[in-house]
């Protein structure tokens, strides 16, 4: 009786191959997500005035690394320069101060920017903001590199109806009315 020993072989060399194959492709998946794992959601901004030489952005910044990673810089076609912002009361008036050395964003965290904490703030706009019609800008990361985000502009009335929706309705200001430190 001879049995054939070649089929289980292959067999058997076809799943290996096969496993090792997955194993690899869940590495590498693994290793982008650890060295590049930053995703961005919900990025937003409300109609300026015609004007309006400053405007403000919203977005949640997600970690999904191993590492902590910040956020170094940003940079947008209709705007001269983009700086990520904290504001604070101080004596009942809005002050607003740019962001030291990067935001980091906490390795399996998320960081949200949003109206009356920390966000983003369009200057220097060669255009104004307006509603329906959205804009891109470019977040470099120190450690996922760039990222270009597409921001939605809302009318005032979708922006509060959406600070409110979402819990965000410590700040119904105008930010060209706020105070800049710079």
């Amino acid at each position: 009786m001879k049995t054939n020993m070649t089929a289980p072989v292959t067999g058997l060399t076809m799943g290996l191959a096969m496993s090792l194959t997955l194993v690899t492709a869940a590495t590498a998946f693994g290793e982008d997500m650890h060295q590049h794992g930053v995703m961005i959601s919900d990025a937003w901004s409300r109609e300026t005035t015609p004007g309006a030489r400053v405007g403000g952005g919203y977005l949640t910044i997600t970690n999904h690394g191993m590492k902590d990673d910040r956020l170094v810089a940003v940079a947008a076609a209709h705007a001269g320069k983009v700086e990520v912002h904290t504001m604070t009361m101080k004596d009942d008036v809005v002050v607003m101060r740019p962001v030291e050395n990067g935001l980091t964003i906490p390795a399996g965290d998320a960081v949200k920017l949003a109206p009356g904490g920390e966000h983003l703030m369009f200057m220097k706009l060669s255009h104004p903001h307006v509603a329906d019609e959205p804009f891109e800008a470019t977040l470099s990361f120190e450690h996922a590199g760039e990222k270009v985000v597409v921001f939605d502009v809302l009318s005032m009335r979708e922006s509060m109806a959406r600070m409110v929706d979402t819990d965000d309705h410590h700040d119904s200001t105008d930010h060209s009315k706020e105070h800049h430190n710079q």
